[in-house]
Protein backbone atom coordinates (compact mmCIF):
# COMPACT_ATOMS: atom_id res chain seq x y z
CA UNK A 1 0.00 0.00 0.00
CA UNK A 2 2.85 2.36 0.85
CA UNK A 3 4.66 1.74 -2.43
CA UNK A 4 1.50 2.11 -4.50
CA UNK A 5 0.57 5.39 -2.83
CA UNK A 6 4.09 6.69 -3.28
CA UNK A 7 4.13 5.75 -6.97
CA UNK A 8 0.75 7.41 -7.45
CA UNK A 9 1.92 10.64 -5.83
CA UNK A 10 5.14 10.73 -7.87
CA UNK A 11 3.27 10.03 -11.12
CA UNK A 12 1.02 13.04 -10.37
CA UNK A 13 3.95 15.46 -10.11
CA UNK A 14 3.93 18.14 -12.82
CA UNK A 15 7.28 17.15 -14.35
CA UNK A 16 6.16 13.51 -14.69
CA UNK A 17 2.74 14.45 -16.08
CA UNK A 18 4.25 16.82 -18.67
CA UNK A 19 7.04 14.47 -19.80
CA UNK A 20 4.92 12.64 -22.45
CA UNK A 21 3.82 16.00 -23.88
CA UNK A 22 7.49 16.84 -24.37
CA UNK A 23 7.99 13.60 -26.32
CA UNK A 24 9.69 11.61 -23.58
CA UNK A 25 8.92 7.85 -23.69
CA UNK A 26 7.17 6.42 -20.64
CA UNK A 27 10.05 4.04 -19.88
CA UNK A 28 12.46 6.98 -19.79
CA UNK A 29 10.15 8.96 -17.53
CA UNK A 30 9.94 6.02 -15.17
CA UNK A 31 13.70 5.50 -15.24
CA UNK A 32 14.77 9.13 -14.82
CA UNK A 33 11.98 10.75 -12.82
CA UNK A 34 9.91 8.17 -10.96
CA UNK A 35 12.49 5.63 -9.77
CA UNK A 36 14.94 8.19 -8.31
CA UNK A 37 12.09 9.59 -6.22
CA UNK A 38 10.67 6.23 -5.12
CA UNK A 39 13.64 3.89 -4.55
CA UNK A 40 15.31 5.71 -1.60
CA UNK A 41 12.03 5.90 0.29
CA UNK A 42 11.25 2.23 -0.32
CA UNK A 43 14.75 1.18 0.76
CA UNK A 44 14.36 3.09 4.03
CA UNK A 45 10.91 1.58 4.54
CA UNK A 46 12.25 -1.94 3.95
CA UNK A 47 15.17 -1.31 6.31
CA UNK A 48 12.77 -0.24 9.04
CA UNK A 49 10.59 -3.32 8.55
CA UNK A 50 13.49 -5.82 8.39
CA UNK A 51 14.12 -6.12 12.16
CA UNK A 52 10.43 -6.64 12.88
CA UNK A 53 10.17 -9.39 10.30
CA UNK A 54 13.32 -11.09 11.51
CA UNK A 55 12.16 -10.97 15.12
CA UNK A 56 8.71 -12.29 14.17
CA UNK A 57 10.24 -15.23 12.27
CA UNK A 58 12.60 -15.88 15.16
CA UNK A 59 9.73 -15.87 17.63
CA UNK A 60 7.78 -18.35 15.53
CA UNK A 61 10.83 -20.58 15.19
CA UNK A 62 11.48 -20.37 18.93
CA UNK A 63 7.92 -21.49 19.64
CA UNK A 64 8.29 -24.38 17.20
CA UNK A 65 5.97 -22.91 14.58
CA UNK A 66 8.67 -22.12 12.02
CA UNK A 67 11.01 -24.28 9.98
CA UNK A 68 11.87 -27.72 11.28
CA UNK A 69 15.10 -29.25 12.58
CA UNK A 70 17.77 -29.28 9.88
CA UNK A 71 16.97 -25.68 8.91
CA UNK A 72 19.40 -23.10 10.35
CA UNK A 73 16.71 -20.72 11.63
CA UNK A 74 17.63 -18.37 14.47
CA UNK A 75 14.58 -19.14 16.58
CA UNK A 76 15.16 -22.87 16.27
CA UNK A 77 18.85 -22.48 17.12
CA UNK A 78 17.91 -20.37 20.16
CA UNK A 79 15.37 -22.95 21.34
CA UNK A 80 17.85 -25.80 20.94
CA UNK A 81 20.57 -23.80 22.71
CA UNK A 82 18.45 -23.15 25.81
CA UNK A 83 19.00 -26.71 27.01
CA UNK A 84 22.75 -26.06 27.12
CA UNK A 85 22.58 -22.54 28.53
CA UNK A 86 24.47 -23.29 31.76
CA UNK A 87 27.24 -25.36 30.18
CA UNK A 88 27.55 -23.64 26.80
CA UNK A 89 26.04 -20.14 26.88
CA UNK A 90 27.39 -19.38 23.41
CA UNK A 91 24.93 -21.91 21.94
CA UNK A 92 22.06 -19.53 22.67
CA UNK A 93 24.12 -16.35 22.92
CA UNK A 94 25.47 -16.36 19.37
CA UNK A 95 22.09 -16.30 17.60
CA UNK A 96 20.77 -13.80 20.16
CA UNK A 97 23.71 -11.47 19.51
CA UNK A 98 23.27 -11.90 15.76
CA UNK A 99 19.62 -10.87 16.06
CA UNK A 100 20.51 -7.82 18.14
CA UNK A 101 23.23 -6.87 15.65
CA UNK A 102 20.78 -7.23 12.75
CA UNK A 103 18.16 -5.07 14.43
CA UNK A 104 20.62 -2.36 15.48
CA UNK A 105 22.38 -2.22 12.13
CA UNK A 106 19.13 -2.10 10.16
CA UNK A 107 17.78 0.70 12.34
CA UNK A 108 21.07 2.61 12.23
CA UNK A 109 21.24 2.27 8.45
CA UNK A 110 17.71 3.56 8.03
CA UNK A 111 18.38 6.57 10.28
CA UNK A 112 21.56 7.58 8.42
CA UNK A 113 19.79 8.25 5.12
Amino acid sequence: AHAAALMRSVRERPDVVMAPALGEPSWLTTLTRVLPAVVPVLVRHAALRLPGGALALTGLGFLGLGAKAPSPEWGLVLAEGLAYLERAPWAAGAPALALVALAVSALATSRVR
